[in-house]
């Protein structure tokens, strides 16, 4: 894919997505090991390794479009 400049309020939304997801990983992380109920411990490592490669790709777009 071709290397895009984002407008201003773009990179903010980008950011803010990329702030909320890591404030969920944190959540998620904080209570993966609480957790006893196997499916929802689950749900929560999919979770994890989901919003872990949406911070990456965030992280990659934010970068991307500041070349």
């Amino acid at each position: 894919m071709a290397s895009k400049e984002l407008a201003m309020h773009e990179k903010l939304e980008v950011h803010e997505i990329l702030t909320f997801k890591t404030a969920c990983v944190a959540k998620t992380k904080m209570f993966v090991d609480l957790v006893k109920d196997d499916k929802l411990k689950k749900i929560l490592e999919e979770d994890l390794e989901l919003s872990t490669q949406a911070i990456k790709d965030l992280r990659k777009i934010l970068k991307d479009s500041s070349n």
